[in-house]
């Protein structure tokens, strides 16, 4: 396949690969999620066309059902990444069309055996160290043939594999390896990806299986299967806890410098131990290796904002911010820390900023009905609501059931309420996350005894969203409940070192 010729497209300081799916800016290699990609790819492939609306729907989000608003959203973001430079057209009522100066040339770079990319046996300077790491490891991944069109942090692979303290038995061995780390890394941050657990966890256990030594597989492997353990029902996530335990103890056993397996068990500490001392400890970690990783600075947010740290849960999402403000990670996780922070107004805020350019984010949706329920709005939350639900015509999510069923409530419209609470319970029977919005519903309406029963339950079945439970505002009624206060005592919830 190297004996084919390839072209760059090249306009201003970019140069695209579209063959290849990745885009360079004055040598370096740019992180751009695969739907912007996608975008600039036709656009620039049709240079000075117009393409219509309906044709980036049909070829950026082909099989998908999604509407007009993610096109603004994604243009949104390529203007952004190439620096506002008026290279994307509007052309008002008929599409858009890609408006700069293009070359064609031909991409002479010929590939290299593997060996060629490691740092010899003699020991550079730090900075030539970093730069010959990160130069030939970008290099390395065009080759393969695959861009960092997936990563949203900031050329994570090439980050990763060329830390300056990173050992030599746990760089990469083989060129297999690497491919298929980079295929789970890359299928693991698309969050639309489907089943993308699973499928991420099949590619790092190749590279493993290839190359045990490869110290980012195995944090990899864990963050995957942390990924199946937080979306598990009641008690199936503690073997992919276990699982992931093994995996990410032995990243850094491979290479104690890591940054990116401290941020994996800061997650397993927090959300299955219940070790907010030891989470605490990782993230402190990570973010020491790793200033920019803008997923430790949310994660430890996340820890920071459930044990009443308020101020230091939005400085880190500051941080986090700063270091990647497209991110949709990042401005979705700022509504968890608000609502914690009872800044119902500014999290309204920024829920109906992101929902301006991404109207059918479910999440975004549901938190701005969470955040207009604590503000008395039950009328709005109602109609966001049954919106949301017409959507899925054959389910209705137990977060909307819990959310609608109070508002009916509050608004003493009590046949509905207790319909939509009667679907609620039969999906907790055998749902953890439906059985821990239920114990809000029986809270609010003063049946403490349910409520708390829900909650031991949620307890014992370890439910992730269990340590939130403190700070959780439609949890008020029970703040001076002794079975309540005992709950939290037993989570540890109650540290404040």
């Amino acid at each position: 396949m190297f004996n084919a010729p390839r072209y760059l497209y090249e306009f201003e300081n970019f140069k695209l690969d579209a063959e290849n799916r990745s885009l360079w800016c004055e040598g370096e290699l740019v992180s751009i999620p695969p739907k912007v990609l996608d975008t600039l790819i036709l656009l620039v492939e049709r240079n000075g066309e117009i393409v219509s609306r309906e044709e980036l729907l049909e070829k950026v989000w082909k099989e998908t059902f999604v509407e007009e608003g993610n096109i603004n959203y994604t243009i949104s973001q390529l203007r952004k990444i190439l620096g506002e430079k008026d290279l994307i057209q509007t052309v008002s009522k008929r599409g858009y069309r890609f408006n700069g100066k293009i070359e064609k040339v031909l991409n002479a770079d010929k590939p290299k055996p593997f060996e060629q990319f490691l740092i010899s046996d003699r020991k550079p300077g730090k900075a030539q160290k970093t730069l010959r790491w990160a130069v030939s490891l970008a290099i390395l991944i065009v080759v393969l043939g695959f861009g960092a069109a997936a990563f949203r942090s900031k050329n994570e692979v090439i980050t990763n594999l060329s830390n300056e303290q990173m050992s030599n038995d746990s760089r990469p061995k083989t060129v297999e390896a690497l491919q298929f780390y980079t295929r789970g890394k890359m299928i693991l941050d698309d969050r639309d990806a489907e089943n993308r657990g699973e499928r991420a966890i099949e590619e790092f256990q190749k590279a493993v299986t290839l190359d045990p030594t490869l110290a980012v597989a195995h944090a990899g492997l864990a963050e995957g299967l942390v990924n199946l353990a937080v979306g598990a029902n009641g008690t199936k996530g503690n073997d992919f806890y276990a699982k992931a335990k093994i995996a990410v103890n032995r990243a850094i056993a491979l290479d104690e410098n890591l940054a990116e397996a401290y941020t994996t068990r800061g997650l397993i500490r927090r959300s299955c131990d219940w070790d907010f001392k030891g989470a605490d400890e990782d993230y402190r970690r990570a973010t020491e290796l790793k200033p920019n990783s803008a997923l430790a600075h949310v994660r430890y947010a996340h820890l920071l904002s459930p044990l009443g740290k308020h101020d230091e849960a939005i400085a880190e999402m500051n941080k986090a911010y700063l270091i990647d403000p497209i991110s949709e990670v990042v401005l979705t996780s700022q509504f968890a820390v608000l609502e914690a922070r009872g800044e119902y107004a500014a999290a309204i805020s920024k829920a109906q900023e992101f929902l301006q350019i991404n109207p059918n984010h479910s999440p975004a949706n549901r938190a701005l009905a969470t955040f207009l329920y604590h503000t008395g709005e039950y009328q709005k939350v109602i109609e966001i609501g049954e919106k949301n639900i017409a959507k899925t015509p054959n389910r209705k999510p137990f977060h909307w059931l819990s959310l609608l069923s109070a508002s009916y409530l509050k608004l003493n419209q009590l046949e509905k309420s207790q319909e939509l609470l009667k679907e609620l319970e039969t999906e907790a029977e055998n749902n953890s996350k439906a059985r821990h919005s239920l114990a809000m519903n029986y809270a609010e309406s003063n049946q403490i005894e349910k409520a708390i029963e829900a909650l031991q339950k949620g307890f014992d079945d370890r439910e992730e969203r269990m340590i939130w439970i403190k700070i959780e505002p439609r949890f008020s009624n029970l703040r001076n409940n002794k079975d309540f206060l005992a709950i939290v005592e037993k989570m540890n919830l109650n540290l404040t070192e």
